[in-house]
């Protein structure tokens, strides 16, 4: 005679590391902070001057704070990824040693790579700024670690709202919310394929152009489309990895949320002196409104329809962005794009790339989950 109790919940599967995509995520920060560090990669030369010159040269007279604080910021996510990723197997004061080391050494080697770029200055105080970022990041690091980490707070959060192969979702949704800052003709309006090959990319605009010139009316028109079908793209990215939960509403007003947060605080970095809300124009508010309205209505839907009307509306608002005649106005405007680390150029990368690597994501074959065989 057996008795039976209640079920168990079944306990959470078993992972190799207690961070999976700490790991995955520290890659792809240190790659961005290389390709910011040495864009634009031309007319590399030999100057003359020994590649670690710089670390002996006298403290500037004149420096900028934003400057020093945005390349503190550079590294700070660095910091704390580091020491996550390592976490149980090393932490405390070793953790944050090793995460100082390590950021450390990839900046200053970055730096002295900039002796080699007529259009970049190795700095000895960027140096210091970097490993400072990463020093309070790594601070940070340890602090969360036994919550995050050692608890599965994360783990918890993610197993509870997402399907286990999310990851990747998540890392897209993430650089969604980054390639927001620089400027944009249409809010949220990405891949403009030009920006990465050239003119030439910019032909079906400029051919529609010689058939159509749109008034400022149906400007707004095209951005209120733009900005909507955007943000269903990138709720339903999102939403399509999630579980069934009954607050699953408020993912799509989450992410837009997030990311207009981390536009206004970093566009004025990335682009010196602009308003950080120009952004904030009528077809944006309209677009944006319309967009979340609809993501949070479709969160309910079944997680195949939301994978089709990602598509749908990723496709959709590529053709805006590469058909729709270019606004002189706007690129008189952003003609001079200098900022932090060129971080006006490394988000305008992103940005083009980013909604073809959703797209991918979104239409390749899901595997059936595998049900495991009842007893005999």
């Amino acid at each position: 005679m057996s008795i039976v109790g209640p079920a168990a919940e079944p306990a959470p599967p078993a992972l190799g590391h207690a961070a999976p995509l700490a790991r995955l995520a520290l890659l792809i920060v240190l790659l961005l902070v290389a390709y910011a560090s040495l864009y634009p990669f031309t007319d590399w030369m030999d100057v003359g001057v020994p590649a670690f010159a710089y670390l002996k040269a006298p403290w500037p007279r004149y420096w900028v704070g934003s400057e020093i604080a945005a390349n503190v910021a550079a590294y700070f996510p660095a910091g704390a990824l580091f020491v996550w990723a390592v976490y149980p197997h090393c932490r405390g004061a070793l953790a944050v040693l090793l995460a100082v080391l390590l950021c450390g050494g990839v900046s200053g080697g970055l730096e002295a790579l900039q002796t080699f770029l007529p259009d970049r200055i190795s700095s000895n105080v960027d140096l210091a700024a970097n490993a400072a970022g990463a020093f309070l990041g790594a601070l940070v690091g340890v602090a969360t670690a036994r919550r995050l980490i050692g608890r599965s707070a994360l783990l918890k959060w993610r197993l509870r709202w997402f399907l286990p192969d999310a990851g990747p979702a998540l890392i897209l949704a993430a650089l969604w919310v980054i390639v927001q800052v620089p400027r944009q003709p249409m809010l949220f309006g990405t891949g403009e394929f030009w920006l990465l090959l050239g003119d030439w990319a910019a032909f079906p605009a400029e051919l529609v152009a010689e058939f159509w010139a749109p008034e400022p009316v149906h400007r707004v028109w095209a951005e209120q489309i733009c900005t909507a079908v955007a943000t269903v793209g990138a709720a339903m990215l999102l939403l399509h990895s999630a579980k069934p939960v009954a607050a699953r509403g408020v993912l799509p007003v989450a992410l837009v949320v997030l990311a207009l947060t981390i536009k206004v605080l970093l566009q004025p970095l990335a682009i010196p002196g602009l308003d950080p809300a120009i952004w904030l124009t009528e077809g944006a508010v309209v677009g944006g409104c319309v967009g979340v309205a609809f993501a949070v209505l479709l969160s309910y839907v079944p997680n195949g329809v939301q994978r089709g009307l990602g598509i749908a509306a990723l496709v959709m608002q590529l053709a805006i962005v590469n058909l729709f005649p270019a606004d002189q106005y706007f690129g008189m405007s952003t003609v001079f794009r200098a900022g932090w680390l060129h971080l006006e150029s490394l988000t305008l990368g992103l940005s083009v790339i980013w909604p073809v690597a959703a797209l991918v994501w979104l239409t390749r074959p899901r595997r059936a989950p595998i049900v495991a065989a009842p007893p005999p």
